[in-house]
C-alpha cells in the first residue's frame, strides 16, 4: 500500500511537471516578481484573484491614484470603491475585501504597515492572515509564498475549475483544500511559475470555456492530463467525441400485418366467387 501510494505521488509530480513545460510554450518561462511590502502585497493579490496580472497592475495602480492615501481607501464606501475594480469580476467583494484589510491592518497597528509579518514563524503568519476578515484563500497564501518564501499554492476559484478539468482536482473540493492535496506534488521552487502559468490559462479567454464544461469525473476524466492540455493549447478547446449514429431499426411487424390482412381479404373474396 505504501508503495502504491508512492507510486501515485510520483505519477502526480510528474504530471504537474509536464502541465508547467507546456504551460511555458504558450505563456513565457517567468511570473512577474513582486516586490511590494506586505500590506501592498495584500491589496494586490485582491486585485489578482481570479484576473490575469496586466490588469491586476492596472486595477492596482488605479486604486492607489484615485484616493489620496490608504486612509481615504479605508473610510470610502463600498459603492465608491467598486467602480475602481469595474474591468474585473466581482467589483463589490473586491472593494469589499480592500476595506476589510486596510481596517484591519489600522486597528492592530494603528499605521498602515504590516512588515512585522516577516518577522513571524509560518505558523504564526497564517494565524495572524486568518484574523482579517472577508480575505480568501488565495489571498492568504499568495502574501505567504510571495513575502515569506511558504511553500504554498495559492489557487483561485477560475484555477481550481482549470485543475479540476485536467483531473488534478476534484469539483467538490475548495481552493484551498486543493491547494493543500497539491502542494506535496509541485517543488517548492516551481510552485510560484507553476502558480502563475496555471492563473494565465485559467483567465485565457480564448481557453478558459472548456474548464466549465466539466472535468475530474466528467465525460473526458479517462483522458491523460497531460493530452487533454496540448490539445487545448493547440486548438483552443476540446470537444467531446461525437456518439455514433445509430440505423433506424426497420418495423417488420406493420408489413405482416399488411401481408396478412391483404391475403385474408384476397380469400374472402375468392370465397364469394365460389358462394
Amino acid at each position: 500500500m505504501v508503495a502504491a501510494n508512492r507510486s501515485k505521488t510520483a505519477d502526480k509530480q510528474e504530471v504537474c511537471r509536464k502541465v508547467t513545460l507546456l504551460l511555458k510554450k504558450a505563456y513565457g518561462t517567468t511570473s512577474p516578481k513582486q516586490e511590494l511590502p506586505v500590506l501592498e502585497t495584500l491589496l494586490y493579490a485582491i486585485c489578482l484573484e481570479n484576473s490575469v496580472p496586466e490588469l491586476a497592475e492596472k486595477v492596482y495602480a488605479k486604486l492607489l491614484n484615485a484616493f489620496h492615501d490608504l486612509n481615504e481607501v479605508r473610510v470610502s464606501s463600498i459603492a465608491e470603491l467598486s467602480p475602481v475594480f469595474s474591468d474585473q469580476s466581482d467589483p463589490e467583494w473586491r472593494a469589499a475585501r480592500t476595506k476589510a484589510v486596510l481596517q484591519h491592518v489600522f486597528e492592530t497597528n494603528y499605521a498602515f504597515e504590516f512588515e512585522s509579518l516577516r518577522r513571524k514563524t509560518a505558523e504564526l503568519a497564517v494565524k495572524q492572515l486568518a484574523k482579517i476578515p472577508q480575505i480568501s484563500s488565495f489571498v492568504r497564501a499568495y502574501v505567504m509564498q510571495h513575502c515569506l518564501g511558504s511553500h504554498v499554492l495559492p489557487i483561485d476559484d477560475k484555477m481550481h475549475a482549470a485543475l479540476a478539468w485536467l483531473g488534478l482536482a476534484e469539483r467538490d473540493q475548495t481552493p484551498e483544500q486543493t491547494s493543500e492535496h497539491l502542494r506535496s506534488h509541485v517543488r517548492k521552487a516551481d510552485a510560484p511559475l507553476f502558480c502563475h502559468l496555471l492563473g494565465c490559462v485559467a483567465n485565457d479567454s480564448k481557453r478558459s470555456r472548456a474548464f466549465a464544461s466539466g472535468g475530474g469525473k466528467g465525460e473526458d476524466a479517462g483522458h491523460d492530463p497531460v493530452d487533454r492540455l496540448e490539445q487545448l493549447l493547440e486548438r483552443g478547446e476540446v470537444r467531446a467525441p461525437k456518439p455514433k449514429a445509430q440505423k433506424p431499426a426497420a418495423p417488420p411487424a406493420r408489413r405482416e400485418v399488411k401481408s396478412k390482412s391483404r391475403s385474408s381479404s384476397s380469400s374472402s373474396s375468392n370465397s364469394k366467387k365460389r358462394h
